[in-house]
């Protein structure tokens, strides 16, 4: 019953759920139109970008003078050189720090790099971490050289070449230049030419100036080179000297391989007359990039500046009341929109390598492609249209055009805002009153399912068949189908109980008229046969059986009314069951050993003495009937939380666990097939029935430690003594 005025209040929830989600149609529907209206402005922006990015390649189609010029042919990523635009000034000391950001990008130098033999190469013998970058009229390159000994060249020897030191080799017009730097000690060095023939001395270069600073792994050379010095293509060599008796180079790690390349590496920057061709075709709020077939940034304008957001000025919302209302509903505006980050900051420190996917595409297949990306730090995305760059139907590099999407997020999320809060209040208003009706019309289920629950006790019993509603709609017809179902139960009840006592009745005369014909019978027979008076004997024993029989259906059909006309009172049944055992069970099963335990403290219990001596004797009659011969019952009386527990035991067979939850119910036994005293599984009924009536329990469980048996435990109130 409470199961269907359950289902009915969810029933009742689920159709105001369905009216609570039609006041919202309103503000969904108009958060879906604005997710199209963003899609759509998302669209338009990637068209523009794509038409832009289009249009630069367009502008730079087919410039071979330009792409030769910035040297945009013949790159090879091992041995071309990439110069920064230095973001600190450069101080000649041999230390790092003003060499960041840019220091993060520096390359490495080992083993894919040697140029000597790779058999004598180990990994703690030499390697170095590179930079070079413009600033001013120089060229500023760092060396972190891993070495795990350092010689110095020596004051007596006027080779150059017999000590650790950096090789430069720079290319132009007019051939090929070599220069060494090399230190007798830590601190400051200058250059040396070498001879072009052999035979003649080096000559100082005071031009190249640097500082060589011993490390506790090596050391790091720093040296800037007048930029007109330099040549179009660049390589260094670091070589190491490890003995300083032979002084021979051991190992050998350039930038590029003469021997193999036959040239230094290009010296690669951005290149400025791109850079003046891009920015005449600038867009706003937009940066443009132009890489090369190595993905290296050759050329870049623009910037990812902040858009401001197109109804910022209005007036409408930004009066005080509703400021505060947006205010308040910040939280719940999350849900809806998209957040950002508004504040966006140029890198001070421009990556020499740009790797966005559709990058790869563009260059190998010369695909045009739209890719989101966000930053590496905040939350803002950006939108890239890629191009390929052609050079006589040859890809030369790719066109990047990126652009934020924060001002379409912006409006967006402005619309979003005032979507929501203008339908706010139309849906507070209408839930409002929803929620009131719904909670009057959960109340009245509510009170209906407490009187149903409350009509029928936990053993079946009716206590009351009134369940009242003035009511004459739907609920007031449920509560009127109650009324008549647990009116036909209770006649239902009471027709069963009472016909158990007229079956009772009914019997009990012609088992008197039998037994009084069974004693005429025997009285007739002057001297019967064995055979017939053992036919009277099992007649007699029969009919005891069924008054047995009788006796316990009338004890379990009558006890319930029974147990309310008793009168409770406090005892202790610490003191009780020694007296019950000594003066009744020990007397009437003379052949079984019990054992009794009983604290030395009083343990009080509220209740009739007379029906907890009752419901002992069932399961003192039950443990005895089912203990192992030669082994005691047991009894004890303990102390428990807030309760006293009484506890019958006996070794013997264990009840099956599928059967200990249905054990205290009626017409339930596992009596031994040898067993002639009549049993109904009445007992634990009885045992269960007195609990419920005294406010306890009864439970029962497997006896432990290593015993084979069963233990049940009475559990009663503790009430509180008074002598």
């Amino acid at each position: 019953m409470n199961y269907y005025l359950n289902l009915m209040r969810v029933s009742l929830r689920f159709k105001l759920a369905l009216v609570s989600l039609f006041l919202l149609l309103f503000p969904l529907l108009g958060i879906r139109l604005n997710s199209i209206l963003k899609q759509s402005l998302l669209t338009s922006q990637q068209d523009t970008l794509a038409l832009t990015a289009q249009a630069v390649s367009a502008a730079l189609a087919n410039r071979s003078d330009l792409f030769a010029r910035e040297r945009f042919h013949a790159l090879d990523q091992a041995r071309d050189l990439y110069i920064f635009h230095l973001s600190n000034t450069i101080r000649l000391d041999g230390r790092t720090g003003d060499w960041q950001p840019e220091l993060a990008q520096a390359e490495e130098f080992g083993r894919e790099h040697l140029l000597s033999p790779r058999n004598r190469y180990h990994p703690d013998t030499l390697s170095f971490r590179h930079l070079s970058g413009r600033q001013g009229g120089h060229l500023y390159s760092l060396f972190e050289v891993r070495d795990d000994r350092v010689v110095y060249r020596s004051r007596k020897s006027l080779r150059l070449d017999r000590s650790d030191h950096l090789r430069i080799i720079i290319e132009d017009e007019g051939g090929r230049r070599s220069y060494i730097i090399t230190a007798h000690a830590p601190g400051w060095v200058n250059g040396f030419r070498m001879p072009d023939e052999p035979g003649l001395f080096p000559v100082p270069e005071p031009r190249i100036q640097g500082v060589w600073r011993q490390t506790g792994q090596g050391y790091i050379l720093e040296f800037r080179i007048p930029l007109d010095l330099l040549g179009s293509r660049l390589a260094f060599t670091i070589a190491d000297v490890d003995d300083p008796k032979t002084r021979l180079v051991t190992t050998l790690i350039g930038t590029a391989n003469l021997a193999q390349d036959r040239e230094p590496g290009w010296l690669l920057t951005t290149s400025t007359a791109i850079e003046e061709i891009l920015r005449s075709l600038d867009r706003p709020y937009a940066r443009i990039r132009i890489v090369d077939r190595n993905q290296r940034i050759r050329a870049q304008v623009g910037g990812l500046r902040e858009a401001r957001d197109p109804l910022a000025s209005s007036q409408e919302l930004s009066a005080r009341i509703m400021t505060r209302i947006h205010d308040l509903l910040r939280p719940l505006f999350r849900f809806f929109t998209t957040s950002f980050s508004a504040d966006i900051v140029d890198q001070t420190s421009q990556p020499t390598e740009l790797d966005l996917q559709g990058i790869g595409e563009a260059l190998a297949e010369g695909r045009s492609s739209i890719t989101r990306y966000l930053l590496a730090k905040g939350q803002v995305e950006v939108m890239a249209a890629i191009t390929p760059l052609y050079e006589k139907k040859k890809i030369v590099g790719a066109v990047v055009v990126e652009q934020t999407t924060n001002s379409i997020l912006a409006l967006s999320n402005r619309l979003i805002e005032e979507t929501v809060s203008l339908s706010l209040l139309a849906f507070l208003l209408g839930g409002g009153g929803l929620l009131l009706f719904a909670s009057r019309i959960s109340a009245r289920i509510r009170r209906l399912r407490d009187q149903a629950a409350a009509a029928i006790s936990p053993d079946g019993h009716i206590r009351s068949a009134s369940i009242g509603t003035r009511a004459r709609d739907e609920i007031g017809d449920l509560a009127g189908t109650l009324r008549s179902m647990l009116s036909q139960l209770e006649q239902q009840v009471e027709h069963r109980e009472r016909m158990a006592d007229n079956l009772e009745h009914e019997m009990r005369t012609p088992l008197a008229a039998v037994s009084a014909s069974l004693n005429n019978l025997e009285q007739e027979l002057e001297e019967p046969s064995p055979r017939i008076r053992n036919y009277l004997d099992w007649a007699r024993n029969d009919v005891r059986r069924l008054e047995g029989l009788l006796t316990s259906i009338r004890e379990a059909t009558s006890l319930r009314e029974a147990l309310q006309q008793e009168s409770m009172e406090i005892f202790d049944l610490g003191r009780a069951l020694p007296m019950w055992l000594q003066h009744g069970w020990q007397q009437t099963f003379t052949g079984v050993e019990f054992r009794c335990t009983v604290p030395d403290g009083p343990l009080p219990v509220k209740g009739d003495p007379v029906r907890l001596r009752q419901a002992t004797e069932k399961l003192v009659e039950n443990a005895v009937s089912f203990h192992r011969p030669g082994t005691p019952v047991e009894l004890e009386v303990r102390s428990g939380r807030r309760q006293v527990l009484l506890q019958v035991s006996n070794q013997g067979n264990t009840i099956p666990p599928a059967l200990q939850a249905r054990i205290f119910d009626s017409m339930v036994s596992l009596r031994p097939a040898g067993d002639d005293r009549p049993h109904l599984g009445l007992g634990l009924y009885i045992v269960r029935t007195i609990l419920d009536h005294h406010g306890g329990t009864v439970t029962v469980a497997d006896l432990d430690k290593g015993r084979q048996g069963v233990v049940f435990t009475l559990h009663l109130p503790r009430a509180v003594w008074r002598p």
